[in-house]
């Protein structure tokens, strides 16, 4: 497959203060490619979370405060490149806008929510990223590991991300 390249930008506001909490497979960042994969960006709770590239909405489970645990809390949003050959995760965040469903299309810099507010931890978003290799249906799930680039916010700017199709990390410019 041919690589191809988006352009992301960071998943907050300008400006915003990022701690690192962990990145791809650390911690317990274990199992499916969405936890795997994860990246925790600490901001405060209350943060705007903004989408980092086009995408369309995949699925989407409101926040169910009954099925809080202390790894899994806050509403998860799962998108997909328009070409389908690249996918995100977010989740703890809250004040989810109506317009995310399954199937909406946004925008890169369209708001998702909040950063949700902890109890007796680090408020943070865990992001995690993958790209398909050979595209969607079929194609294989690689792990996309930008957290330092996500830990400064992409620097504020828009920044082109090329994937190569071929399990190699992928080049920011």
């Amino acid at each position: 497959m041919a690589a191809f390249t988006i352009s992301m930008s960071g998943p907050f506001p300008s400006g915003t203060t990022i701690t690192r909490l962990g990145g791809p497979n650390e911690g317990g960042h274990k199992g499916e490619w969405y936890n795997r994969f994860g990246m925790d960006l600490g901001v405060s709770a209350g943060t705007e979370v903004r989408a980092a590239f086009e995408a369309n909405v995949t699925a989407f489970h409101q926040h169910d405060p009954s099925k809080d645990s202390s790894k899994e809390y806050g509403a998860q949003i799962f998108m997909r490149s328009p070409n389908d050959m690249m996918g995100g995760f977010y989740t703890h965040i809250s004040s989810v806008p109506a317009a995310i469903s399954p199937g909406a299309y946004v925008n890169r810099g369209d708001l998702l929510g909040t950063v949700f507010v902890v109890t007796g931890g680090a408020s943070h978003l865990h992001m995690a990223l993958v790209e398909i290799i050979g595209g969607l249906p079929g194609g294989k799930y690689t792990g996309v590991n930008l957290y330092k680039e996500f830990l400064t916010n992409l620097g504020g700017a828009v920044k082109s991300v090329t994937f190569n199709q071929d399990g190699t990390p992928p080049t920011v410019a």
